[in-house]
């Protein structure tokens, strides 16, 4: 079984605390992976709140730095892009490959020229916003849009073949968001949101803006944090389902992937580290989800999205 997910904060965890990515005690580790035919892992890296926007710029390429070491001594490649993840998994016999994204654009700090220097590191993915208001515009917690710095690194992404991701942008940032890629052709994901509808978090998208995300080819990573899943304290795997049977219903089968958000927030116990996903597949296929679907949701559609 191959699995793919698009959202964890294991790079900032194994930088604080110099675990080993071979061993780490998190719910990312390369010996947690054993059992997939193939893993391909998005690794965020997340600013830390307590951190302005120049020390966060600062932090991006220490944590980027080490997760770098840490991929050379383990031989995992961390691709730069699509293309080269597609060449990978097509021409080695690689079982691990990472992605970089960036988690709260803020580091570039009003500056437009970082976009360049974030490309040239290997970014393939950014979430643009994560909370409050910051020079990229306003986060799922506020009521606010995009500032005319934040289109302009909206467009730049565009440009540049980054994807944009609508994790943790308020209603007005995402619709900004998804005019400038209609506009432009850009490619939109939401690497670890829910359904709104569902769970009445403004984290999570409503069904308009699925259907958007959708119509433009993008995926949504379901997420598997407690306050996103459910609005009660009682949250177990029956309510990780009802969030992929109602995006695969709105969004499509086609748009729907996993973004567990691990290292980074609290998860049902029964999904607390990546070894531990299969543990949906009979519960899928038990509601009569084919091998396809599953196929799709667990790897093909984040492959698909990122190798295209």
């Amino acid at each position: 079984m191959n699995m793919f997910d698009l959202h964890c904060d294991t790079a900032l965890e194994l930088y604080r605390h110099k675990y080993s990515l071979a061993d780490a005690p998190c719910a990312v580790s390369l010996a947690k992976a054993a059992g997939y035919d193939r893993y391909v892992q998005m690794m965020a890296v997340f600013t830390d709140t307590r951190l302005d926007d120049e020390a966060g710029w600062q932090q991006f390429f220490a944590v980027r730095e080490n997760l770098l070491n840490e991929c050379e001594t383990h031989a995992v490649p961390l691709c730069r892009n699509g293309v080269e993840l597609g060449d990978t998994l097509r021409f080695t016999e690689t079982k691990n490959a990472f992605l970089l994204t960036v988690e709260d654009a803020r580091i570039l700090a009003g500056k437009i020229e970082r976009l360049e220097e974030l490309h040239r590191a290997g970014v393939s993915v950014i979430t643009p916003l994560w909370g409050g208001l910051t020079c990229i515009g306003g986060s799922h917690n506020t009521g606010e849009g995009l500032s005319d710095f934040g289109k302009a690194v909206v467009s730049g992404c565009f440009d540049l073949g980054i994807a944009v991701d609508l994790s943790h942008a308020s209603t007005r940032s995402a619709d900004d968001i998804f005019d400038i890629a209609e506009a432009k052709n850009g490619r939109v994901l939401a690497t670890h949101s829910n359904a709104y509808t569902l769970c009445r978090h403004s984290r999570n998208l409503t069904d308009d803006r699925l259907r958007r995300l959708s119509a433009l080819g993008g995926i949504v990573g379901v997420n598997l944090y407690v306050r996103f899943l459910s609005e009660t304290d009682d949250c177990t795997m029956d309510d990780v389902l009802r969030h992929i049977e109602y995006l695969a219903e709105v969004a499509g089968e086609d748009h729907v992937a996993l973004g567990a958000d691990w290292d980074g927030a609290d998860v049902p116990e029964e999904l607390s580290d990546i070894s531990c996903m299969t543990r949906l597949i009979p519960l899928l296929t038990e509601k009569g989800y084919s091998e396809t679907f599953l196929d799709k949701l667990f790897f093909g559609n984040a492959l698909r999205f990122m190798t295209n």
